[in-house]
């Protein structure tokens, strides 16, 4: 059964066997959440980019993926890192509804992030009855199928219900906000200083972005937890190889048709984002041409 379990696709698996044979041509790298998996399309940039976020992928997988490929990636200029409200305090192995998903990056991705070896086993991610159902679904009944990645990208479709899209943002705020701004914080500020530790040593430069979400979302955040991730971000930020870029506002000016939900955008609005994005990476370099050039004359 495990056998056969690892030969249904799932995003993990398609991410990792797509960059394998890419990593020494990627300029740009995504990594990050489904905030970055949705939000942002490396079609729309000027660089070879790949985008290697998943769905809560939080910052010790970051890590670990930046890690594991810092070799290969020889010709790597940018490390994209999405931050998003909850990114400091979250962990996708203590994460109750969703660290199921750990593995998969154990088993893909040959990164050991629980440390069990039980935990490389897809077999135990749900009863015997459910694999058994996704078994015949894929196997029999040609369904559970992948959409088409376009390096790396998972195109989303615009809401449409503009009620439901407000509830959306109020839920995942509340869902993100924690009690606690210890727990995890440490940790956490540790992989982000290691990301810039990893690309300092590959003369790439990183960018930490807050993508834009809905207008009900960024009401409902707390503001204590968001000054301290402003504030973090600030301290890491150094305006020549790293920067931080906080866009979440951009979601006011944004329509309906932009978002697929309260904090993803759809396929449409990450066109524009991207785009916005692109013009801020070439910003960059224009600043580090014409500082190069001040220093030579």
């Amino acid at each position: 059964m495990e056998h056969f379990l690892r030969g249904i696709p799932n995003p993990h698996m398609a991410k990792a066997k797509a960059i394998t044979g890419e990593l020494s041509q990627i300029k740009i790298l995504i990594l990050g959440n489904s905030h970055a998996a949705n939000g942002i399309d490396p079609k729309y940039l000027s660089k070879k980019a790949y985008n290697l976020a998943q769905g809560a992928q939080t910052l010790d997988i970051d890590y670990s993926l930046l890690n594991k490929y810092k070799d290969d990636l020889s010709a790597l200029e940018y490390v994209i890192v999405p931050i998003s409200y909850h990114s400091l305090w979250f962990k996708l192995s203590e994460l109750k509804y969703y660290r199921w998903m750990a593995k998969y990056n154990n088993i893909y991705f040959d990164i050991d992030i629980e440390h069990n070896p039980l935990k490389k086993f897809l077999l135990f991610d749900n009863v015997i009855k459910v694999k058994l159902k996704n078994l015949k679904q894929y196997y029999w009944e040609n369904d559970l199928l992948l959409p088409d990645f376009k390096e790396g990208f998972f195109s989303a479709p615009p809401a449409t219900d503009i009620s439901a899209l407000s509830e959306s943002g109020e839920s995942k705020a509340k869902d993100f906000s924690v009690n606690d701004l210890d727990a995890l914080y440490s940790e956490n500020l540790k992989h982000l200083k290691g990301i810039i530790d990893i690309a300092n040593d590959k003369g790439a430069k990183v960018l930490f972005i807050t993508i834009p979400c809905y207008p009900t979302y960024i009401d409902n955040l707390k503001k204590q937890q968001l000054s301290l991730m402003h504030q973090t971000m600030d301290n890491l930020e150094n305006g020549k190889d790293v920067f931080y870029l906080d866009l979440l506002e951009d979601g006011r000016k944004l329509s309906l048709q932009d978002f697929a939900n309260g904090d993803h955008l759809s396929h449409i609005g990450a066109e524009k984002f991207t785009m916005k994005l692109d013009s801020i990476i070439k910003d960059i370099e224009n600043q580090s041409i014409a500082t190069q050039q001040a220093i030579e004359n």
